[in-house]
């Protein structure tokens, strides 16, 4: 199967497709673009790097992979996608376990019963739910593919 969304871009392809969503960003209407093959890396390079655009390209890919549309119509981008696990890395980036909590890490499910941050508990059940539909609507794509393959 091939990694549509995290094919590496052409040279230059990336700055510019960075300098679009951000000016898309800046005018409200980030909305208006779809999604295309590699944009799953530039969430990835905008998260690690800290980029202030890095949660508006997060919820913008997450509304079309749930919706199904740009790259995300097609059950073999949503099969290939990184997305779910970016989610999490992300929420894991912005809002680690506190030091009580006995689950620390991808393993946490909001800390309800041990930590007692009401913010984190709220924010690491957040991320974990979106998380887990964006999982579960990835499986229901591998499972059109196969579907696809073996009525072919």
């Amino acid at each position: 199967m091939t990694d549509h969304t995290n094919s590496s871009p052409a040279p230059g392809a990336y700055g510019r497709r960075r300098r679009q969503i951000q000016r898309l960003i800046d005018h409200g209407r980030l909305n208006d673009l779809a999604p295309e093959p590699g944009d799953e890396r530039l969430l990835d390079v905008l998260a690690r790097t800290g980029h202030r655009t890095a949660l508006d390209v997060q919820s913008w890919l997450t509304t079309a992979f749930l919706n199904s549309t740009g790259c995300y119509a097609d059950p073999a981008v949503r099969a290939a996608s990184r997305l779910p696990a970016l989610v999490l890395e992300e929420a894991e980036r912005r809002h680690p376990c506190p030091a009580a909590c006995p689950a620390a890490g991808s393993q946490c499910d909001g800390c309800a019963q041990a930590c007692g941050s009401g913010a984190h508990c709220g924010l690491a059940l957040l991320f974990r739910n979106l998380s887990n539909a964006l999982g579960a609507r990835q499986q229901h794509a591998q499972h059109l593919l196969e579907a696809r393959t073996a009525f072919e």
